[in-house]
């Protein structure tokens, strides 16, 4: 098991639980060269620039990378028995009469592991060199910049919803959940946004999986902008995901997307709920509750049913000693967000198998109210039923009597 402190933390990813995030070890991509005279001119204080020769050695004008080789003759790679790696090498480097030339800037972690080999030593950075390396590096005016972040999977073959079923691979759906949660992260360390700032709302996702990817070893994910680094600010999204396992792709993903800044995004889930539907609970609400009347009385039940307009709790019963109109609070407890107070205006109450239902009938709720209550039906609940409130017309509060399939009040004035 690893340390939470390697994970990327909850909120980034847009989860509400530590156990739920499927990332950790993030680190930048580092460029396979760079000029020797950006360096040179960046006049680095001695320990940046000692990390840098620890990463790159000088050569032909370039600070390459030790892991990776400058030139390799077709007969290293015959020799090394890495022949079926050419069509691979040659998206980063030139080919020429007998040998390859390092031309591209950034080399996939993947092949530079495996090109690691062809050399006498074995160079490659751990992960927090190359978080080091990359501080020092975004220093550097004219240093390359790509916008690749890196990821490892936290594959936790015990997680309660992508494994309930035994697996000998990875499911292809915890990768896609593991995507999203990286292409998040990356998002917001290149798009020049804050969390909380905006959401991405998905338009459309494109998976491709060339291969298993087998539970046993460690998997990567790279993240980036589909085509080179997306503008500061931008309004689409178009992400890709790479997992790379044992230095094979075994999966591509791909998401398009569009940025709402916060504001528009409640708006647009602003939605209006008929107060004839009735909603089962299901998380995130307690089902005891209590009811605090005007009268001096106090009641207590179980939750059933909630609508915008009223509650249904079961309970003893009442007898003939409730006082019409009984007035008064219902009090619930949101694990979000602690006690939440509803007014009530009247209660009726109807026989059940297991003893009294009570239908608690709220009394007109302010507009901010009227939205939390919303966002309780949205978050926590099940629809039920639909059935016709029992309230006399005179004691009906105004804002229960307008067109249900109307907008709600303050969804004009937000519009």
């Amino acid at each position: 098991m690893i340390d939470m402190e390697r994970k990327v933390a909850k909120d980034i990813v847009h989860k509400g639980h530590d156990d739920d995030v499927l990332i950790y070890d993030v680190r930048h991509l580092l460029p396979a060269w760079l000029s020797a005279e950006i360096v040179e001119q960046a006049n680095l204080e001695a320990a940046d620039l000692d990390l840098i020769n620890q990463a790159y050695r000088l050569d032909s004008g370039r600070q390459v990378l030790r892991s990776l080789p400058t030139i390799i003759g077709l007969d290293e790679l015959e020799q090394a028995g890495m022949t079926d790696c050419l069509p691979e090498l040659l998206n980063y480097y030139e080919k020429a009469t007998d040998h390859l030339i390092l031309s591209n800037v950034w080399v996939l972690e993947s092949t530079e592991a495996k090109l690691a080999q062809l050399l006498d030593h074995d160079g490659l950075l751990d992960i927090g060199q190359r978080r080091r390396v990359h501080e020092v590096l975004k220093k550097i005016d004219g240093c390359p910049q790509q916008g690749l972040l890196y990821f490892t999977l936290f594959n936790d073959t015990s997680n309660y919803f992508f494994y309930r079923k035994h697996h000998e691979h990875v499911p292809g759906l915890m990768l896609i959940e593991a995507a999203r949660q990286a292409m998040y992260a990356q998002f917001y360390e290149h798009s020049g946004y804050a969390r909380g700032e905006v959401s991405i709302s998905i338009v459309d996702l494109l998976s491709s999986f060339p291969r298993y990817t087998e539970s046993s070893f460690q998997v990567d994910v790279v993240v980036g902008d589909y085509e080179g680094m997306a503008p500061p600010r931008g309004r689409k999204v178009d992400k890709r995901a790479r997992f790379f396992q044992r230095g094979e792709l075994v999966a591509d993903i791909r998401l398009h997307g569009e940025v709402i800044k916060m504001p528009v995004f409640k708006r647009m889930r602003n939605i209006t709920i008929d107060p004839t539907h009735w909603f089962h609970p299901l998380k995130g609400i307690r089902h005891e509750v209590l009811v605090h009347l005007e009268s001096g009385r106090h009641l207590a039940g179980r939750l059933e049913l909630l609508s915008m307009g009223g509650l249904q709790i079961q309970g003893d019963s009442l007898g003939d000693s409730l006082d019409m109109p009984a007035r008064g609070h219902a009090y619930l407890y949101l694990e979000s967000e602690g006690m939440i107070s509803l007014p009530v205006q009247s209660i009726v109450e109807s026989h059940a198998p297991k003893g009294s239902l009570l239908t608690l009938q709220l009394a007109d709720l302010d507009s901010a109210m009227r939205f939390k209550w919303r966002e309780v039906l949205k978050q926590f609940t099940y629809f039920s039923h639909q059935q016709a409130l029992p309230a006399p017309a005179a004691e009906q509060p105004l804002w229960m009597t307008v067109d249900p399939t109307a907008a709600m009040p303050e969804q004009r004035i937000e519009a």
